[in-house]
């Protein structure tokens, strides 16, 4: 009886089956969170990359209206910043599904102010180029005592019309309504096409 006890108290234990399904739980538990966190990190610097995209798109945007609304305004240098400043829009919507709301809003109203100045530059480099070519041909003919068939409706002499001036002043209005507070350092300037200037900074 002896030995037979001795040969049952030498068998090995069974191994406890609890302990090693506690153990894989919390495994796949610290991966879950590993996973979580990776994520918010990419969503916290796509939005960081996007608001500073935002922001010298912005900028950029104020300059180029303040620009274009003055009478000596270079239509085909600002066409060329106007290409940049709308690929900074698109820049900073690149990671528009993982935007936040606010963000996403401001991104898309000052995307759409900034395509609507591209195309009235366009426009208005495109009359300026044709007006400088009818002058050309004005004077290649021998009329150039008649500046008056070229000289109608051309910005390039006079700046912007009436009808034009408040155009810039409703796109201003706009933009500046739809600008965050990070980008306002960059509004000085902006009050160009207000006529005379007596308007107060406060």
């Amino acid at each position: 009886m002896t030995a037979t006890n001795g040969t049952s108290n030498s068998l090995p234990k069974p191994p406890v089956t609890g302990t090693k399904r506690a153990a894989l739980a919390v495994r796949i538990a610290l991966v879950v969170f590993a996973c979580l966190a990776l994520i918010l990190a990419l969503v916290a610097a796509a939005n960081l990359q996007a608001q500073s995209s935002y922001n010298q798109a912005t900028a950029s945007l104020k300059a180029d209206l303040a620009a274009s609304a003055k009478a000596t305004a270079d239509w085909s240098t600002l066409a060329a910043r106007q290409e940049q400043t709308d690929d900074q829009f698109a820049e900073a919507a690149t990671w528009n599904a993982v935007l936040l709301p606010e963000l996403k809003q401001l991104i898309a109203a000052n995307s759409a102010t900034s395509r609507t100045l591209t195309k009235r530059i366009a426009a208005e480099l495109k009359q300026q180029q044709g007006a400088a070519s009818s002058s050309s041909a004005d004077s290649g003919d021998g009329s150039a005592q008649q500046p008056s068939a070229s000289s109608s409706p051309s910005p390039s002499q006079d700046g912007l019309n009436d009808e034009q001036r408040q155009q810039v002043q409703d796109l201003l209005k706009s933009n500046q309504s739809a600008s965050p507070s990070p980008s306002t350092s960059s509004t000085t300037g902006t009050t160009t096409p207000t006529p005379s200037g007596s308007v107060k900074p406060w």
